[in-house]
């Protein structure tokens, strides 16, 4: 093998580590998010059943009708800040940004446990995360140009919002699963094609390396995060629903 060879397979080797090290350290981002998420969600869940600080937050006539409205407003404050700045923030205060969101999630998420038992809650994470890394898996190995579906996608999303608004004053939506199986597979989709547009933000930065390369790992893992909270809640309605029935 003359040296030309050598050099070439070497490359190619780095290359592939380098991109496992940028996913890894997407990946990790993500995880803590979650972590983040789940966690404060079970305190939130404890303090409301043992009448501690969240359920006095609830229960109070000054703050009680607001108490989850303000999380959201601030969430999507940071999803504009992350969106809109992401090129010129320190990294550090991306992931904090990024932190912070996924505390505000499982803030909103602590009521949830007095809607759904514990092994519905078990059993939609088992569900999501199989069904996300399978995806993930996918997105990371397709030859297939995922980004010519963007515009679908994003057509699929503005179209959920729109029939989830409708589904407050409709029965019919309300009552059926119809959206919830349509999120599913739309996330799924995106889980893939949010895989895909994290290896071309390495490439576009020659290695992921520089401030704007990590912050754009923060921004993938953030992207990552909300399809994850996102088929997981879907999971959740359509298993508790089940669980119900």
């Amino acid at each position: 093998m003359n040296e030309y060879n050598t050099n070439a397979i070497y490359a190619e080797k780095e290359e592939e580590r380098g991109i496992q090290r940028y996913i890894t350290g997407v990946f990790t981002r993500m995880g803590i998010a979650v972590l983040i998420t789940a966690l404060v969600s079970f305190l939130g869940f404890y303090s409301i059943v043992s009448e501690g600080f969240m359920y006095s937050l609830m229960m109070s006539e000054t703050v009680g009708g607001i108490v989850f409205i303000v999380p959201a407003i601030i969430q999507m404050i940071i999803c504009v800040v992350l969106s809109a700045k992401l090129m010129s923030l320190q990294t550090r205060t991306a992931e904090l940004l990024l932190y912070a969101y996924a505390t505000l999630t499982g803030f909103t998420f602590s009521v949830f446990g007095l809607l759904y038992e514990t092994g519905t809650f078990f059993t939609a994470f088992a569900f999501a995360a199989v069904m996300f890394l399978c995806c993930a898996v996918i997105g990371h190995t397709t030859s297939v140009d995922l980004t010519k579906f963007g515009g679908i996608m994003i057509a699929g999303l503005i179209a959920m919002v729109i029939a989830s608004i409708a589904a407050i004053f409709i029965p019919f939506l309300r009552d059926t699963l119809i959206i919830s199986y349509i999120g599913v597979i739309l996330f799924l989709f995106l889980t893939a094609w949010d895989m895909q547009k994290i290896k071309g933000y390495y490439y576009g930065t020659q290695g992921g390396y520089g401030t704007v390369g990590q912050n754009l790992a923060v921004y993938g893992a953030f992207q990552l995060y909300l399809d994850f909270i996102n088929l997981f809640l879907y999971i959740l309605r359509i298993v508790g629903s089940r669980k119900r029935d």
